[in-house]
């Protein structure tokens, strides 16, 4: 015997797990932003990305503020690098508070790109804290990563 109503809750407790939060996609679309601008070595387009204090922990390194990074790090990174091709995988965003203005985003990444005539095949873990003002855009409050580097193929070996 069914009883009136319990069908609709069977359904409820059953059915599809939450739907993504919005700023779920939005902040994974704005890694792949950033990944283009990357690949472009454009530093004003990546200067949109952070914000003006982050904080930077990368190689037992600190950067403090963007001008540091981009001056004494990220700049004379790209200058040498040839091609660079900078990907994330299993993104996780976790939103943390009610307004969907504050996140923290962890992923794989892979970075392929040549540097002084030898290829460099890197992956590592990163942890991203970002914030917005509003519906502004979002910018990394701290960056932490961590990397190791991939041997490079064997000439002649067939990419994957």
């Amino acid at each position: 015997m069914l009883i009136p109503g319990m069908t609709l809750l069977v359904v409820m407790i059953a059915g599809p797990g939450p739907a993504p939060k919005p700023a779920d996609a939005a902040l994974k679309d704005w890694l792949q932003a950033y990944e283009v601008a990357f690949a472009a070595k454009d530093l004003a387009r990546l200067a949109d990305f952070y914000d003006a204090e982050v904080t930077i922990f990368e190689g037992g390194g600190v950067n403090r503020g963007w001008a540091d990074y981009r001056d004494h790090h990220l700049g004379p990174e790209l200058e040498e690098m040839e091609a660079p091709r900078l990907t994330h995988s299993n993104v996780a965003v976790r939103v943390l508070d009610d307004d969907s203005r504050s996140a923290y985003v962890t992923s794989e990444y892979r970075l392929q790109t040549r540097v002084k005539g030898s290829d460099v095949d890197a992956i590592g873990l990163e942890t991203l804290i970002v914030s917005r003002v509003g519906e502004g855009p979002w910018k990394i409050r701290h960056s932490h990563t961590s990397s190791r580097r991939r041997p490079a193929p064997s000439p002649g070996a067939s990419p994957h």
